[in-house]
């Protein structure tokens, strides 16, 4: 069965019902393994252990690279991008936390009742897999309870960032992962590699930002010299002021070099032996790694981050789906989301 992503908590909440509150997420292949192991036994919450460090992901993807080849080992993310799924889930920190909230703290929440002009943040393409203005803490509005200004008033989106996330190579044989990694990835047929899933992701973050916030969108080429004209254009002719972000030290600096104030974001490269995070920090991290993986195991259940015949609606949706593998799991998924269905109806 499908479920979204907000929608994954109701997952978590039938194996709490059933006594499991320790859950392994697990690669299907023998090589990756164990991913993480969460306890949600406490539901305010959750202890994360990492059994699987940067190094030992590493290893495994070159074990798969020599013994299998692609296009098994192409259908395995980067060990930067499974950090970083987990990073946009919400279980890891920004590298350069500090410098980034001085940043917004100086350039940031502008008074416009004062007269100050407006403050969109803009991004560079290797930034929206990664929810960044989520994990920035920019999506936040005004509190006239608070007195507090949000920190930016919208975004501005380029184009070229855009055309960059079109990244559309298709599995279209999938018996070579059947072979490496087991019968789970039949279903992959007509579905993205693990590249073209993280891109998907990056032109699925980018629409929300578009179509779910205030958002101005500006044309421009693909490139990143064309990227930061677009958004030196927008600034001189918008009366707005652009905070830009990136994780390319270079693109920072041709940022800056038009007078943009620009900020490097400095993402995590290790994982820590253990954290803490809250069940929606869980949630949002499963999603990552199930879309960023295609298929990850937890206890009693599958999920498919993708799957033959999921449609773009699945993809806007934020949809993963769901096999259960327990007779006592799935009754209780049926009946919540009948629940929540109802209660939103």
């Amino acid at each position: 069965m499908k479920l979204t992503r907000r929608r994954i908590t109701v997952l978590l909440n039938a194996l709490y019902d059933e006594g499991i509150t320790d859950i392994t997420v697990e690669h299907p292949s023998e090589e990756i393994g164990e991913l993480l192991r969460v306890d949600i036994e406490d539901m305010d919450e959750a202890t994360v252990r990492f059994t699987s460090n940067r190094e030992d992901f590493t290893q495994a993807c070159a074990d798969i690279d020599r013994k299998y080849g692609p296009p098994a080992s192409h259908d395995i993310p980067d060990p930067n991008s499974y950090v970083w799924a987990c990073l946009a889930g919400g279980l890891l920190n920004i590298g350069n936390r500090a410098e980034l909230n001085d940043f917004l703290d100086r350039f940031g929440s502008p008074n416009l009742n004062a007269g100050h002009p407006p403050v969109v943040a803009g991004f560079d393409t290797n930034l929206m897999p990664w929810r960044i203005w989520s994990v920035l803490g920019l999506d936040g509005g005004y509190s006239p309870y608070r007195g507090e200004w949000p920190i930016v008033n919208g975004f501005t989106l380029a184009t070229g960032v855009r055309d960059e996330l079109d990244w559309d190579h298709k599995h279209n044989n999938t018996r070579p992962l059947e072979k490496a990694f087991g019968d789970e990835f039949d279903r992959f047929l007509g579905q993205p590699t693990a590249s073209n899933r993280e891109g998907r992701l990056g032109e699925i973050h980018y629409r929300q930002l578009r179509d779910l916030q205030y958002a101005d969108e500006i044309e421009c080429d693909t490139g990143d010299d064309e990227i930061v004209d677009g958004y030196d254009r927008y600034q001189r002719s918008g009366r707005k002021d652009v905070l830009l972000f990136s994780n390319d030290r270079n693109f920072v600096e041709r940022a800056r070099s038009h007078t943009i104030r620009a900020h490097h974001v400095d993402f995590p490269r290790e994982f820590p032996r253990k954290t803490t995070g809250s069940w929606t920090a869980i949630r949002d991290t499963l999603y990552m790694l199930t879309i960023l993986f295609g298929v990850i195991k937890i206890p009693k259940a599958t999920l498919y981050g993708v799957w033959s015949g999921k449609t773009g609606k699945d993809w806007h949706d934020e949809a993963i789906d769901v096999e259960c593998r327990s007779p006592r799991i799935e009754p209780n998924l049926k009946r919540d989301t009948a629940i929540l269905d109802q209660f939103h109806s």
